[in-house]
């Protein structure tokens, strides 16, 4: 049987495999500024020379789209099919206990930024497509690693500049950036902003003033610490402690004192946005808080007292007037950057909205929700909705696999709030890393996968590479 083929070339790769991880991982690939070179920074691109170079040294054919994008390609036929992953990652964010960008292998697993999202799928299809490559196996198609250098602002503009540049795009593919055993839809993506300026407002001595705050690195994580200094009499600090105390649960708030300034900290849990239930953000502990207390500036205190209705006790919208589920699930909204400086406030939010949802609608309502709150609403990104049919045959095929191969007779193709790059490519379906029921790993802290699951996830992507292309 020539999937045992593969298995055992596999198993022989499997300590390379984690090394190779390791090190991808000590690439701080967070998005930087643009470069000659580097489209997207120097992180980035240092991961995927990476990715490239590890290509040319096991002999496949690799081709440089303008470090946007890459091929890493072997075999012939006037057909494709293809594995896509990207490079990049969110920002670490705090309190993990291992070194973020350390690639350290501890009890059997591999931690790091991007251990799972993405360069875990990376290495696992790789050597999948290694594995076929070294069988000998016939192919009636070509197999096409493609590696993108930005996919976690959510736009994906170096897989749209691939597509308008390569010669062969693959007919069908998967793409390892989400949930097995397939999942059939992936909601759209709206990012927006609140925006409030007061600048020039006086403050009096009777309340305290709010100086500052400082959340969150990215939309599309739930925001792990958040920081607001106040400033104020010893009994209004007090105050301020005493309160935050009464609200939060013991460990999520510290405090630190310097003169007339008090530093309250809220302490939460990291996630993934398309799935800020599971998470405990810091922002909107804050905003509780933050709801409870008087301060100035007063406009500022009347706008945070609204936000705080509007996004601090609820994830699926209902704040904000914008609520809906449908069969591929409930709208989710994550608050992701929280700022304020001494004449603005600043919060920025990522919603995945069902995909029968009316985006014009959810936009006015939107408009309505900042008005409402003496803000106004910019959307920064809109990302459509990717949608197949869960009867359709690549996924069936793609659900057999993962059920032979993990004896799960009970996982469905699911529906989910991850976005990946298969909404903008053609009859790609997303396919792992993660498997329902289990802790979803992306975007938090301590960010790991163990080095069994990352042979069984080649395994499992070499049989699906076999099926799209034999």
């Amino acid at each position: 049987m020539i999937e045992k083929k593969f298995d055992e070339l596999l198993e022989g790769y499997h300590q390379e495999m984690v090394g190779n991880l390791c090190r991808l991982i000590r690439i701080k690939s967070v998005l930087g500024p643009e470069e000659p070179d580097a489209p997207f920074g120097r992180g980035p691109k240092e991961a995927f020379d990476f990715a490239m170079n590890l290509g040319r040294e096991k002999g496949f054919e690799c081709v440089n789209f303008d470090n946007y994008a890459g091929e890493i390609n072997f075999g012939e036929g006037e057909e494709a099919a293809g594995v896509i992953c990207h490079m990049d990652v969110v920002p670490e964010g705090e309190g993990w206990t291992y070194e973020p960008y350390g690639g350290q292998v501890v009890d059997g697993n591999i931690y790091g930024r991007g251990a799972v999202d993405d360069k875990g799928c990376f290495i696992a299809a790789f050597y999948a497509c290694l594995a076929l490559k070294e069988s000998g196996v016939p192919l009636r198609r070509q197999i096409k690693h493609i590696i993108g250098t930005n996919e976690e602002q959510g736009y994906f503009p170096c897989i749209r500049y691939y597509k308008e540049h390569t010669d062969k795009m693959p007919i069908c593919g998967i793409v390892p950036d989400s949930w097995f055993p397939a999942a059939f839809a992936e909601k759209g993506f709206l990012s927006y902003e609140f925006h409030k300026t007061f600048s020039g407002e006086q403050c009096g001595t009777e309340q305290p003033v709010l100086r500052s705050i400082s959340a969150g690195s990215a939309l599309n994580v739930v925001i792990p610490e958040a920081k607001a200094v106040f400033e104020g009499t010893k009994e209004q600090r007090a105050k301020i402690l005493r309160t935050a105390e009464e609200i939060l649960p013991a460990g999520r708030i510290k405090a630190m004192e310097d003169g007339d300034r008090l530093t309250i900290y809220t302490v939460g849990k990291s996630a993934h946005a398309s799935a800020p239930e599971i998470g405990i953000n810091a922002g909107s502990l804050l905003l509780r808080v933050l709801r409870k207390l008087e301060f100035f500036p007063q406009s500022a205190c009347r706008t945070l007292h609204a936000w705080a209705d509007q996004i601090a006790f609820d994830t699926d919208g209902s704040g904000l007037g914008v609520a809906f589920c449908d069969h591929t699930g409930p709208l989710t909204n994550n608050l992701g950057i929280f700022r304020m400086d001494e004449n603005s406030l600043y919060a920025g939010m990522n919603i995945r909205y069902p995909v029968t949802q009316d985006t014009t609608l959810l936009e006015e309502q939107l408009s309505c929700a900042a008005a409402k709150s003496e803000s106004r609403c910019e959307i920064i990104m809109r990302n459509p909705h990717f949608y197949v049919d869960p009867e359709s045959p690549l996924v069936q095929t793609l659900t057999d696999i993962y059920r032979d191969m993990t004896g799960d007779e009970e996982s469905q193709p699911v529906a989910h709030g991850g976005g990946s790059y298969a909404r903008i490519l053609e009859n790609f379906i997303p396919y792992g890393p993660s498997i329902r029921g289990e802790e979803l790993c992306f975007h938090k802290q301590d960010e790991h996968i163990s080095c069994e699951r990352l042979l069984l996830l080649s395994k499992i992507y070499a049989r699906a590479l076999y099926a799209m292309a034999k």
